[in-house]
């Protein structure tokens, strides 16, 4: 057998470099699907961690899964009981599907995972999740029939894994809409507003008076185009301009 330092080494780097080269999610979520076919896989997904208030479709960074698959699980809300789900946040290593004991989940899990082979064709998979310092930040799933299970291919997965998704973050972070820019004291008063406190309270925190905090959350209301205090705050938060 060829190391991965062999063939394997060189469909990683040509999936990296094409990647690289990539200018749209589409483009880089098309390489990951030829190198994914090239060992057997014909089933890609690809989820980006987020918080537990986004809807899963949010998450998705590429997809090429069953369309019957997608809607089932999405109607159904699977995920809420997928066995895959919960262990690709915390096990940072690659896995396959088959290594999740049946005796170790619930039923709901059981059946999810005898939905999927016997009514969606996805047999076998494998989970390349991406860990970071701060935990859980992406991971990908691939399913299929007659799938190549070396550890050489799954390293080549796993690299390439990794890249793309620096590759997807990079391109999602140049697609956001710039931050409203609060200055450093609507920053501090909007985030005693958002922590409940009025006006008064927040003048005595910061030792102004009650007049600027009002005149200062009218600013960063305006900054952020809300029409309310709770919608200027949830404007803040999503921006990340405020913590809560």
């Amino acid at each position: 057998m060829e190391s991965f330092k062999g063939r394997y080494f060189q469909t990683a780097l040509s999936a990296i470099e094409r990647i690289g080269a990539a200018t749209s999610a589409s483009g880089i979520g098309d390489v990951i699907t030829r190198m994914a076919a090239s060992y057997g896989y014909g089933h890609v997904c690809f989820l980006a961690s987020a918080g537990s208030h986004q809807p899963f479709e949010s998450r998705v960074l590429w997809n090429v899964w069953p369309k019957t698959w997608a809607e089932q699980y999405r109607i159904s809300n699977f995920y809420a009981h997928d066995p895959v789900a919960p262990r690709i946040r915390q096990q940072p290593e690659m896995f396959a599907w088959s290594d999740i004991r049946l005796e170790d989940i619930s039923p709901a899990s059981r059946a999810i995972m005898h939905i999927a082979a016997n009514d969606h064709g996805l047999r076998f998979g494998l989970c390349a999740p991406v860990h970071g310092m701060n935990g859980y930040q992406a991971g990908l799933s691939l399913a299929g029939h007659d799938v190549e299970r070396t550890p050489e291919a799954n390293a080549a997965i796993e690299l390439v894994t990794m890249y793309a998704f620096n590759r997807f973050a990079m391109l999602r972070a140049r697609e956001k809409p710039k931050t409203t820019g609060l200055t450093t004291r609507e920053r501090e008063v909007m985030g005693w507003v958002a922590a409940g406190k009025t006006a008064w309270d927040t003048s005595v925190i910061l030792s102004i008076s009650e007049d600027t905090v009002n005149k200062t959350v009218t600013a960063a209301m305006h900054k952020l185009n809300a029409h309310t205090r709770a919608q200027a705050v949830a404007e803040a938060i999503r921006q990340g301009l405020i913590t809560f």
